[in-house]
């Protein structure tokens, strides 16, 4: 499994809300992965190259370059990268955004406010099923 120290995986988490990306660094740390943080997808996508993390979850509505954006070019650096797509905004103007971030390359998706258990429940499924693809 691919990652930057001794941690189960290491996850790359990529939201720009501060207060939610330090929450979902201490529950990836809870669950035993190491965690790396962007404030946007730009400078997710440079610590992705930098880490080649087996995980990434993303926001959808970012300011610099949005969710949709840095999933496709996420798929297009790395096609084996799991990424879990979330947001708060579901449906907004008619266009439901986690759907479309499924339909160009997300592997799952999550309703922001998250609860713990579920994310555990899906990071669970991703990393298993990296390992299976991968072995």
């Amino acid at each position: 499994m691919r990652g930057i120290g001794g941690g189960v995986a290491t996850i790359l988490v990529i939201d720009d809300d501060a207060k939610l990306r330090q929450m979902l660094r201490r529950a990836l740390d809870d669950m035993g992965h190491e965690s790396l943080a962007a404030a946007d997808g730009a400078e997710g996508l440079e610590l992705f190259a930098r880490y080649a993390p087996p995980l990434v979850i993303t926001d959808i509505l970012m300011p610099n370059k949005e969710g949709i954006e840095t999933i496709r070019e996420l798929r297009r650096a790395d096609p084996g990268v799991k990424i879990l797509a979330i947001s708060g905004s579901g449906l907004m103007g008619g266009a439901d955004f986690l759907s479309a971030a499924k339909k160009l390359g997300a592997d799952d998706a999550l309703y922001k406010p998250l609860r713990p258990a579920e994310l555990e429940a899906h990071i669970r499924e991703l990393l298993a099923r990296e390992r299976t693809e991968a072995g």
